[in-house]
This record gives structure tokens, C-alpha cells and sequence, in this order.
């Protein structure tokens, strides 16, 4: 028994000596001018399959190492690579923070690495990290815009020129995850839907996940939007202004004793100008970030991030006042903490607020709508690396929730408030089954309150790398929504939000995905991936001719303001990149099928939603002449039109005054399709220096061509015919600005 027992204790010992003696080094990447965190670089040790990326702090872990001098490299996208040796001894616990330098653009081939699809742990299928530069070089309307950006997307669908809602593989914008420094954003909508409410000057990174997203995100059906704020710059004040035929903007970030600082401010002049050429249009919108961080020491970091949008329409005419008032606010306090160099954690205490209110008053009388969501969240993430062939992700969420939806009828006022708690737990759990083949497991577990609704969401990866150019991944997710928004085709701005409870289930989508990636290594990269959506409980908007006249709008609940729906969509992506003699962009092409089917609407038969665009060609190129003052860049698009209902004929009717009318009898639901959109952008930047300062004009060509893309079709009566009218989007349309950098 004695032999027996030594026996295995000298086994264990054998069999553990590797973590004994092992050895770990840590530490976070930044950028050197600025100390910015690097997010997702890539780090490995040379001539191993040793490596990770750095997290969304810019942290990174390369835990059980044996004793040995190591060559360690460190490497980003746009910045020049870092070698340093390490020698490491038995059981050492080294810190080694690394700061990338920016590498200027070549004109000639530039290596791009695929070590984080080789060796990273963690899978993120349909993920696409889109850097803040990226957003600005693309040619806009008026300014940059990070939704507009995203639009351009393989798997990412709009409605029109003027919507900036994303339709994420079938998915509608309600069912978007959209975060800001980790606090949802409800409506990130400006001027009716036409731009989005982030300021691509303040924004760091902006991280989208189309589908099949790991378990520490939940509560949303289709995608994860991921956006982060700078920190500032924490080794010089810097600031950067910019003038567009639309707005202003600024943005300054600097140091402080603790840490880093930044501010940034947009307003629209809209109102201001309409004045000078004696056109009153009483509308504007503004939104404002800022940040501060704290440096506590090596193991504890900390920030503060607020954000506050509004818009704003004031009108008065012809005896008719309108008020449309909309905005969100958010503050978000965050700490990041290492417990150790295997054990890192980061704590979240966040609020949310969306308000909106919409009056229209004549002849003495008041009609409107308001809606008002309060968000106020608790969050931890923790991730453990006990060696560099597993980890695991575990963490909370709580939230409390506070809804308003108020009617004003003919002066009369009809409440409505509700109110529930979020709770979800996950954890997730990265193994290396081999050299080869990477699992990813998940489960969230989630309950909603109202309703007492108790989800159990599991999430499963798995990745094999063909060669150290290509590799597969196969993915499944459940996810489950618990609030759904009530929107209404054309301009948006202020559509409203409505919890799940007793009368309306959850919705409910299972995500299929294939995927496929290679990467040269120098000029190019491509992913293509395929996927299948299923959707249970989808919230179909009922409109009030269908409700009747007989409810009670004090006493709202889901199931009168939704229909309940079945869905599925299919389709795949193709996501070419390329970087060659100063061409940097994407080319993308996305076919994607949605149908669905709602019981008791459009005769019983399965439809095609607006946001079903069959195929979808996008292209995105930057140059930068030789001289590095000039560059040109441009933005195409084309889209398979459309569904639409055609009218089948026309009938009068009379309204209650005894009037009579001539109006269209529609047809089944969305059979026919509008006209294929296509687009050409096309914008010129020239840098220079003006009164001292880094200064950039540029000149963009909007629709170049002027192609008259169809918005919608209308019909006009006149002696009781009908005839069909086109209602076109943007026109050709030039627009130009100037920013100023110091």
C-alpha cells in the first residue's frame, strides 16, 4: 500500500511539474503616442504555437511557460512590430507592458499576420473589428457616420438613403445589441434615422457580431454592436475640430495627475442657417461624450464615460404647433482589476435613458406619444487562463427596467408604466482539443421578471485550422429578447420600446454558422461563412385599424401592441480585405432570403419584409498618392430592390364628415420588388498646414452618377384615376468640409 501510494504521488507530481515550474508573462499593449489600449492585437511567442490576442482593455496573458529566453512578438494592424527576448526562470510572474509605434502606409506590400486566427482561444464567428480611421475615410453625407460605415457591410441590409437602422442577416434594428462603453443604447438615431448618435471622433473601436455571438452577450436576437470610447491621449493635449455644410465638431484629450481625459461635442447649424436665407426650419440635434480614466496602479484601472444626444423640432405653422423631442443619456463606470496575472476581471455599474416625445396640436386640440425607457445595469466579466491551451469566461448582469408609453388623445391622457428585472449568468469555457481544433462552449441562463420568463441559452464553437493560412469554424447559438420595439416603416426617430409580459413570450432565434477564412499573410484576406436563422415570438407591430375600437389605451399590454410571428432567413457572406501598394478597403457580397408568417395577417401566407434585400455588392478602396498629401477613396453599393405591396385597384369610400375619397385596395403583402439600388461615392482628401496646424479639405461626390434610386412608390387621383409616382432617394450631391488637427 505504501509502494501504491508513493506511486501516485510521484505520478501527480510528474504530471504536474509542467504548471510547478511554469511560468507566465503579462501585461497590456498600448498605443506609444497616445498610451491607448491595443484592442485584439495579436501576440505570440516565435516558432511556437504559443499566442493570444490582447482583450478589450488591451491586456494579454501567456501563462505556463517552461523556464527559457523566449522571442515575443507583438503586432497590430497599422503598426510597426515589437520583438522583445524574455528569459524566464522556474515559476517567474513577469510584467512586460508594450507600446506599438504607428507605421507609416508603404507603397508596396504590407504584412498582415494571421497569428490571431491561429492561435487565439476565443471564437467570435461573423466578428468584423472596424478601427475609428477605417469610419472616417469612408464618403458620407455631410460627415462621418458610424452606421452609414457599417451599411456598407456584406450581411448588413438598409431600408433607404435616409435610414441609418442596421438589418443584420435578417435580423430588424430592434434586435441589435448596441453598446456603448458597455451601457445599451436605445434609438442611437439623429435626424430621423438618418444619422447615428456616435461621434466618429470620439469613438476607439467599433466591433460587430452578425450572428452566433459568445455567452457574455445576450438579450438581443440578431447581432452585438460594440462600441468603445478613447481614452485620451495620456502623454500630450491634442484636439481635433471639424466643419462639414451640416455641423461642428470638436474633440480634446489629454493628460491628467491620474490618468486621461477626453471630450467631444457635435451640434448641427441647421437652424441657425435656415435663418440667414429667411427659411425657418426649427430643427437641430447635439450629443456629447467624455471620459476620464484612472491609472491606480498596474493591477486596478478605472474610468467614468458619459454620453447625452438630443434632437429637437419646434414648428409652428399655419395655426398647427409640432414638438418632436428625442435623445438618449448614458453614464457608464467601469474597473478593471487583476487579481493575478492568470485572473483578470472587469466591473460595471451603468445607466441608460431614452426619452421621447412627439405633440401636435390645431385647432385647440393635443395628440401625441411619449416613451421612456430607464436602464440601470450591473455587470462583471472575469476571465481565467490557467495555461495557454484553455480559459474560461464566467460572469453576471442585472438590470432594472423602467418603461413608460403615454397616448394624449384629443386632450384626453392615457398612462401606461411598466417595470421588470434582468438577471443572466454565463460562463464559458475555451478549449485546444489538439493543434488543430479549438471548442468553445457557452451557457447563459436568463430570467425577465415579468412574466417570470427563465431562458437557458447554450452557445457552441469549433474552429480547425487547416494551415497556418485557413481554417473552418462551426457555430450554434440560442438567444432570447425580452423587449421589442414598435417601428414604422419610412422616417424614424422616436420608435417606441414595449417589455415582454404575461400576454407575449420572449422572442426566440437559433443561429447555424460556417465559415471558412484564409489570409495570405501579406495582401489579402478573405472569410466567407453561411448561416441559417430560425425565429420564434418575433413581435409584428399591430397597427390601430387592426386593433378595433373597443381597447382600453390606459391598459396596454403586449399582446395589443403585437402580433406574434414566425421567421427564418438564410443566406452567406463573402468578406474579401485587401492591402496592396497603398489600396487598403473590402469588397463584400451577401445573399440573405427572409420570410415570414404571421397568423391572421396577409391572408395566412408567408411574406417577404422590406429589409429582405436578396443580394448586396459592396465595395470600399482607399489610396493614398505617392506624395502623401492626396487621397482618394470611394464607395459603391448595389442591392437587389426592395419588397413592396402593389395596389390592385382603387375604390371610393367616405369619411364621417360624409366626404367621399378615392384610395388603392392593396394586395398580398410584398410580392413585388422595387427597382435594384446602386450607388457610386466617390471623396478627395488633401493634407496641408494652415495657421500652424495639420489641416485636411475634402470634396465628396455623393451618387455620382445621380442614379434615381427609388424610396417608395405613391399614387396620385385625379378624376378617379390612380397613377403610380416614384418618390426618389439622394440625388447627385456634393459636400465638402474642413478639420483641423492640433
Amino acid at each position: 500500500m505504501k509502494l501504491k501510494g508513493i506511486f501516485f504521488i510521484g505520478l501527480f507530481l510528474l504530471l504536474s511539474s509542467q504548471f510547478l515550474f511554469a511560468g507566465t508573462i503579462h501585461g497590456f499593449v498600448r498605443e506609444k503616442e497616445t498610451r491607448e489600449p491595443i484592442l485584439m492585437g495579436n501576440v505570440w511567442i516565435k516558432g511556437t504555437t504559443i499566442g493570444t490576442t490582447t482583450n478589450m482593455k488591451g491586456f494579454y496573458v501567456l501563462s505556463s511557460l517552461k523556464p527559457g529566453t523566449y522571442e515575443i512578438y507583438f503586432r497590430y494592424i497599422g503598426y510597426k512590430t515589437e520583438i522583445v527576448k524574455v528569459t524566464m526562470k522556474d515559476g517567474e510572474d513577469i510584467t512586460k507592458d508594450i507600446y506599438l509605434e504607428l507605421e507609416p502606409i508603404a507603397m508596396q506590400e504590407a504584412v498582415v499576420t494571421a497569428e490571431r486566427d491561429k492561435r487565439e482561444l476565443d471564437i467570435k464567428p461573423s466578428q468584423i473589428a472596424v478601427q475609428a480611421s477605417q469610419l472616417r475615410t469612408i464618403p458620407q453625407v455631410a460627415e462621418p457616420d458610424l452606421f452609414r460605415a457599417l451599411q456598407m457591410l456584406p450581411g448588413v441590409a438598409t431600408l433607404s438613403d435616409f435610414s441609418a437602422g442596421l438589418y443584420v442577416r435578417g435580423g430588424s434594428p430592434d434586435q441589435n445589441l448596441i453598446l456603448l462603453d458597455q451601457i445599451d443604447v436605445y434609438n442611437p438615431n439623429h435626424m430621423f434615422g438618418f444619422f447615428s448618435s456616435f461621434n466618429t471622433d470620439a469613438v476607439k473601436s467599433v466591433e460587430l457580431l452578425k450572428g452566433g455571438f459568445p455567452a457574455m452577450y445576450g438579450g438581443r436576437l440578431s447581432s452585438v454592436l460594440n462600441v468603445v470610447n478613447k481614452e485620451g491621449n495620456r502623454e500630450q493635449f491634442e484636439g481635433v475640430t471639424r466643419i462639414s455644410l451640416l455641423s461642428s465638431t470638436a474633440t480634446l484629450e489629454g493628460p491628467w495627475k491620474y490618468g486621461s481625459w477626453m471630450v467631444s461635442g457635435r451640434r448641427t447649424y441647421l437652424d441657425l442657417a435656415s435663418k440667414i436665407v429667411d427659411f425657418d426650419l426649427p430643427y437641430y440635434f447635439y450629443d456629447g461624450h467624455a471620459r476620464i480614466n484612472f491609472d491606480i496602479d498596474q493591477n486596478n484601472q478605472a474610468s467614468l464615460s458619459l454620453y447625452l444626444g438630443n434632437d429637437k423640432l419646434n414648428m409652428e405653422q399655419g395655426g398647427t404647433d409640432i414638438l418632436l423631442d428625442w435623445g438618449n443619456k448614458t453614464f457608464s463606470a467601469q474597473w478593471t482589476h487583476l487579481f493575478s496575472s492568470k485572473f483578470f476581471s472587469h466591473f460595471v455599474v451603468a445607466g441608460s435613458r431614452f426619452d421621447s416625445d412627439s405633440k401636435i396640436r390645431f385647432d385647440e386640440y393635443d395628440f401625441g406619444i411619449s416613451n421612456k425607457i430607464s436602464d440601470l445595469a450591473v455587470k462583471g466579466s472575469l476571465t481565467y487562463t490557467p495555461n495557454m491551451n484553455h480559459s474560461m469566461d464566467f460572469g453576471f448582469e442585472g438590470k432594472k427596467l423602467d418603461f413608460d408609453l403615454n397616448y394624449l388623445v384629443v386632450n384626453l391622457k392615457y398612462p401606461n408604466s411598466f417595470d421588470g428585472q434582468y438577471y443572466a449568468l454565463y460562463l464559458q469555457d475555451n478549449y485546444r482539443l489538439g493543434t488543430f481544433d479549438i471548442l468553445q462552449t457557452g451557457l447563459r441562463l436568463e430570467h425577465y421578471t415579468d412574466g417570470r420568463y427563465t431562458k437557458l441559452t447554450p452557445r457552441l464553437s469549433l474552429k480547425h485550422l487547416l494551415s497556418d493560412q485557413m481554417n473552418l469554424t462551426l457555430s450554434y447559438g440560442r438567444f432570447a429578447q425580452f423587449l421589442n420595439q414598435v417601428q414604422q416603416e419610412g422616417l424614424s426617430f422616436a420608435d417606441m420600446w414595449f417589455p415582454v409580459d404575461k400576454t407575449f413570450e420572449p422572442g426566440q432565434a437559433d443561429h447555424y454558422i460556417l465559415g471558412w477564412n484564409f489570409d495570405n499573410q501579406k495582401t489579402f484576406s478573405i472569410n466567407a461563412e453561411a448561416y441559417y436563422k430560425n425565429y420564434l415570438n418575433v413581435a409584428e407591430f399591430r397597427d390601430f385599424e387592426s386593433r378595433g375600437g373597443d381597447e382600453d389605451w390606459s391598459k396596454l399590454n403586449a399582446a395589443m401592441n403585437f402580433y406574434k410571428a414566425r421567421a427564418y432567413s438564410y443566406g452567406g457572406d463573402i468578406y474579401i480585405r485587401n492591402n496592396y501598394r497603398g489600396f487598403e478597403g473590402w469588397i463584400g457580397y451577401s445573399y440573405n432570403l427572409v420570410r415570414k408568417k404571421v397568423d391572421g395577417y396577409n391572408f395566412d401566407k408567408e411574406y417577404y419584409p422590406t429589409y429582405d434585400r436578396r443580394h448586396t455588392i459592396t465595395a470600399i478602396q482607399d489610396y493614398w498618392f505617392p506624395s502623401r498629401k492626396w487621397r482618394l477613396n470611394f464607395a459603391f453599393r448595389f442591392g437587389t430592390g426592395q419588397p413592396y405591396t402593389e395596389s390592385t385597384g382603387i375604390y371610393t369610400g367616405m369619411n364621417p364628415s360624409g366626404t367621399t375619397y378615392v384610395t388603392t385596395l392593396e394586395g398580398e403583402k410584398n410580392i413585388y420588388r422595387l427597382p435594384a439600388y446602386h450607388r457610386l461615392d466617390v471623396g478627395m482628401f488633401y493634407l496641408t498646414r494652415w495657421f500652424g496646424l495639420d489641416t485636411e479639405l475634402y470634396l465628396q461626390m455623393i451618387n455620382l452618377y445621380n442614379n434615381k434610386n427609388v424610396w417608395f412608390r405613391y399614387y396620385e387621383f385625379e378624376n378617379g384615376r390612380a397613377s403610380r409616382k416614384d418618390f426618389n432617394m439622394l440625388p447627385f450631391l456634393p459636400t465638402a468640409g474642413i478639420s483641423f488637427k492640433f
